[in-house]
């Protein structure tokens, strides 16, 4: 009798741990994103078809069946750009040897303390600092600066009266990198409902990149930083300055 049962390798092992791993991630990187409830409606679609064939249909299962005969194309299709996302993630991981954007803590400390110069003068501006993720693909369309970094050269930048104020302005390293960067604006959600356009901009790149937003509201004179798909309202300039050191090492 034992000797009928399947002897269980060490390498069968790591491939269910493999694999268990690659779900508990993907399950992980799509929870709170619109993926996730298309996934269940998936799910209860297959379910109804496997119902429908239990108690005879014909024309239902039919019409299923057909529409998931190409599930691996469906598949890519509905998540093209969670898995743009994930295979970006991918490739930013240190085992490829790109190291992180550096950031010191004087500079750090200098863009906290800039960002809310600006919000007491009620100064709008996007500012978006690069991390791991190039942002090529969207600085190429705006104005190349490539500048030291200095809140006299940023305030200028952000001017209502400067011809390149709108978008958002790109710090590369301890560099001003781009203004005027014109950013997509992401679907309406529950989350972006009640934003502004540059709010809503930077919750974007929250979601598809790892770079940090830091907005300052003309509105409200409210900072809120943008990162991992977390929004902070930031209450100081020490407050968003810690922000920034844990999320570049400083």
């Amino acid at each position: 009798m034992l000797g009928t049962l399947p002897s269980v390798r060490l390498v069968d092992i790591l491939d269910i741990l493999l694999v268990a791993f690659i779900l508990y991630g993907i399950l992980l990187f799509i929870r709170g994103t619109r993926a996730v409830e298309i996934l269940f409606g998936l799910l209860f679609l297959m379910g109804m078809f496997v119902l429908a064939k239990r108690i005879g249909m014909v024309t239902f299962p039919w019409v299923v069946g057909n529409f998931l005969g190409g599930f691996i194309v469906i598949l890519v299709v509905i998540f093209q750009s969670e898995i743009r996302r994930g295979l970006a993630r991918m490739g930013q991981t240190r085992i490829f040897g790109w190291p992180a954007a550096a950031m010191g803590p004087d500079f750090l400390e200098d863009l906290a303390l800039s960002a809310f110069r600006l919000a007491d003068s009620h100064t709008g501006a996007l500012l978006l600092l690069e991390r791991n993720m190039g942002l090529s693909e969207y600085i190429e369309h705006g104005k190349k600066i490539d500048a030291v970094f200095s809140y006299e050269l940023l305030a200028s930048l952000v001017s209502p009266l400067s011809p390149v104020h709108d978008g958002a302005v790109v710090i590369r390293g301890e560099r001003i990198d781009a203004a005027r960067v014109i950013l997509p604006i992401p679907a309406e959600s529950s989350v972006t409902r009640t934003m502004g356009t540059r709010h809503r901009a930077a919750w974007g790149m929250a979601t598809e990149t790892d770079a940090v937003s830091v907005v300052i509201s003309e509105e409200t004179g409210n900072v809120t930083a943008f990162f991992d798909r977390q929004m902070k309202v930031t209450a100081g300039a020490m407050e968003l300055e810690g922000i920034l050191r844990k999320l570049f090492g400083g």
